[in-house]
């Protein structure tokens, strides 16, 4: 059953204005709003990771997860939990500290990040960001293959604790992030969940010559091409629209 996770951003400087949260109160009627309309999990970042950005320090980060998975699990203690980092120390404290299920790295981990989740047996998002030299499939498909055989090795459960993300937005050009997304189904050769995060992403509105504001009917067309392709999860802003394109999606296979 393909799943929604809703984008919650407790930084200043995230690319989408509509996922920063700034204090508590807005952050725990955000979540709740994000589970009545169909959201699944919840992952929660705290640097940014844009281009350009300017990250924030490990202390920094760490300071704005504490307040905000401290109002999330307090207010809803079950709710499937993610939090976007890369660096490992916050992962393990995250993990076991407020029982986060899920650890969302955008750079594709390091050897202390695989023993973090080899110990504690979270779910991890392997993320492919690494610039393309020129074959924008077969350097994906060789990324996932590289990484896990080191995970394995790692003694990370790669079977039963890791999701794929083709990394839409991160190291490809506009042209690069759709040939991926057209191909993106062989990544079910690995026999693994595959994430997609297109949400308001630039290859959506500098395709079409618009901005981030105005990019959520591209969004709902980037997902549906996802899902079609196999996407198992849908990293997203705007939750409601999400679960609604994917009962669509999913009403097709069912009513063939």
């Amino acid at each position: 059953m393909t799943k929604v996770m809703g984008i919650i951003n407790v930084t200043p400087d995230s690319f989408w204005s509509g996922s920063r949260v700034q204090d508590k109160a807005t952050l725990v009627e955000r979540v709740r709003l994000m589970i009545s309309q169909g959201a699944d999990a919840i992952d929660v970042g705290g640097c940014s990771t844009r281009p350009g950005a300017v990250q924030a320090s490990e202390d920094e980060e760490m300071e704005r997860l504490e307040w905000g998975l401290d109002a999330i699990r307090n207010e809803f203690p079950d709710i499937l939990l993610s939090v976007d980092t890369y660096r490992p120390d916050i992962a393990e404290r995250c993990v076991r500290v407020w029982n986060v299920n899920i650890i969302n790295d955008v750079y594709g981990g390091n050897a202390d990040m695989y023993r973090v989740v080899a110990e504690t047996g979270v779910q991890y998002v392997l993320m492919w960001s690494e610039t393309i030299k020129s074959d924008p499939v077969s350097e994906m498909m060789s990324f996932f293959r590289n990484k896990l055989e080191i995970m394995k090795k790692a003694g990370v459960d790669v079977l039963g604790k890791v999701i794929l993300d083709p990394g839409y937005g991160f190291g490809k050009t506009v042209e690069q992030n759709y040939t991926v997304l057209a191909h993106q189904a062989r990544l079910h050769e690995f026999g693994l969940p595959i994430l997609s995060a297109l949400s308001r992403k630039s290859m959506a509105w500098k395709l079409l010559g618009i901005t981030p504001a105005d990019a959520l009917p591209a969004t709902i067309a980037m997902n549906t091409v996802a899902l079609m392709n196999g996407a198992d999860w849908l990293r997203v802003h705007d939750v409601q629209e999400a679960a609604h394109t994917l009962k669509i999606v999913q009403a097709l296979s069912d009513y063939k």
